[in-house]
């Protein structure tokens, strides 16, 4: 009987985990944030495992009907995680297009806002201080993770967001107006495109708070900071 197959004709290709690396607390979870544009599907992260290895492998796929000359548009942003069989534990976690060794941000050690303003929710979106060429989109040296809130998102002028980002490692901080977060020496700036940060060190990490939002004034945007759990 005469038949036909349809084959998936899409470009796939392995990609180098460029961001960050989030370890959930029980260290069986892997998360990274990602990005994208309308020509290719959501990436996939998947990690192979060994007895003293992991290797993280991070696919990309873009659609098989969009030419290799079409400019891609419509950007997106998010997380993608992958699940291991055993907990990471001493292993070494390595990067299978670059080969590179992946120190990841411990998940227990996350610092977790214990007010927020009415409306924000935890995104997968990530929105880290200063640009997109900062940590989480290149890796930082040391491990790092921004986890970000958001609310309003499709309302244009009210749309807010709050980032909380951590890196390990206590860094001497000048640039801005010094202010006291929980008894320690913190400096609060305020940046051109309109948003406001807060940064300090404690417990042998380096601290930022980071808020876009019209609605929120000053104050309330240090209460936040002030009002932090780990």
């Amino acid at each position: 009987m005469a038949g036909w197959v349809a084959w998936d004709h899409s470009h796939i290709h392995e990609a180098a985990v460029r961001g960050d690396v989030l370890m959930s607390g029980d260290g069986r979870t892997l998360t990274t944030p990602v990005d994208w544009t309308g020509c290719e599907d959501k990436p996939n992260l998947e990690a192979h495992e060994a007895a003293h290895t992991i290797t993280l492998v991070l696919t990309r796929k873009r659609h098989s009907f969009v030419s290799e000359n079409t400019v891609c548009d419509d950007p997106h942003d998010g997380l993608v995680s992958t699940t291991l069989s055993e907990p990471v534990g001493d292993r070494d976690i390595t990067d299978s297009a670059t080969h590179s060794t992946i120190a990841p941000f411990n998940g227990s050690r996350l610092i977790r806002p214990h007010y927020l303003p009415h409306g924000y929710t935890q995104t997968d979106t990530v929105i880290a201080p200063g640009n997109r060429s900062s940590p989480p989109y290149v890796r930082a040296r040391k491990p790092a993770w921004t986890t970000t809130y958001q609310r309003n998102l499709d309302k244009g002028g009210q749309a807010g967001y709050v980032s909380i980002s951590e890196i390990a490692g206590e860094t001497s901080i000048t640039a801005g107006t010094p202010v006291v977060i929980n008894g320690h020496s913190a400096h609060f700036q305020e940046h051109a495109r309109g948003s406001r940060s807060v940064t300090w060190s404690e417990s042998g990490y380096t601290v930022t708070v980071e808020a876009g939002d019209p609605l929120m004034s000053q104050d309330e945007f240090l209460y936040i900071a002030r009002q932090l759990n780990r």
